[in-house]
């Protein structure tokens, strides 16, 4: 007696040994609507080399029972769409490492260009504005060595001598703003690096305690909200004002 044979394709891999999951479709004819339809079964197939991919369509043989539920084995992989697939899929995923890789060293390579010579180019552009700002007659040298800041930092272009002072004090306004900025950075800086050695170090608790005394804070005020009320009060106190703490920023 022949044995039964099926077209299929494997719907489940890998989470059994040596077993795949394989769905057959077969056209019915339902005698209640006189019409045809197609009828999926899925049948646990034994893969003896553990060689068929999600995806693949195999043709699959009846054996003797192997387990209690199944009793089909793989015969043959008609189409490797599944192994093809996921080959794809490794090489999709070392594709990607490897362009992420790429990306990670140019970041890294380009932050530390940027670390290395934006504080030094940005005050020296800085320095070179005060300095041109503060005189009248800029000479063809002055001048063109302005056109190259301006252009390095996307600053409207001089389109006549009379336009010069106007365009000029634009920039330094735009640099001044800058410079500002940094400033306001930097003491931030210095701000938080005080205020967390003053809370952390048990030999300043009473430079807290004064602080807290001087702003009216609770003793069971949150860490958080009492952490930003001393803040503020470094920030908006005046220099000599810290300094009789012993704090200077």
């Amino acid at each position: 007696m022949a044995r039964l044979n099926f077209l299929g394709f494997v719907i489940s891999q890998g989470k059994m040994e040596k077993t795949i999951k394989v769905r057959i479709l077969q056209k019915k004819f339902d005698n209640k609507v006189q019409k045809h339809f197609l009828q999926k079964k899925d049948y646990l197939v034994h893969d003896e080399g553990n060689i068929c991919r999600e995806g693949d369509l195999v043709r699959i043989e009846q054996t003797r029972p192997l387990s209690a539920r199944k009793f089909f084995a793989v015969a043959e992989i008609k189409k490797n769409k599944g192994q093809q697939f996921a080959t794809y899929q490794k090489e999709a995923k070392t594709k990607v490492s490897h362009e992420e890789t790429e990306k990670s060293q140019i970041l890294q390579q380009k932050k530390a260009l940027f670390d290395q010579t934006a504080t030094e180019s940005l005050y020296k552009d800085l320095s070179d504005i005060k300095d041109f700002r503060n005189k009248d007659n800029l000479t063809d040298e002055e001048i063109a060595q302005m056109n190259q800041i301006k252009e390095k930092y996307n600053v409207s272009s001089w389109d006549s001598e009379s336009g010069v002072n106007k365009n000029r004090e634009i920039f330094a306004t735009t640099m001044d703003h800058l410079s500002n900025k940094i400033e306001g950075l930097s003491s931030d800086l210095k701000i938080t690096t005080i205020l967390n050695e003053i809370l952390n170090d048990e030999t300043k608790k009473h430079i807290v305690d004064q602080i807290c005394e001087k702003i009216a804070v609770e003793p069971d005020t949150q860490k958080n909200i009492k952490k930003n009320l001393i803040r503020k009060y470094l920030k908006n106190t005046p220099t000599a004002e810290l300094e009789k703490l012993g704090l200077s920023i």
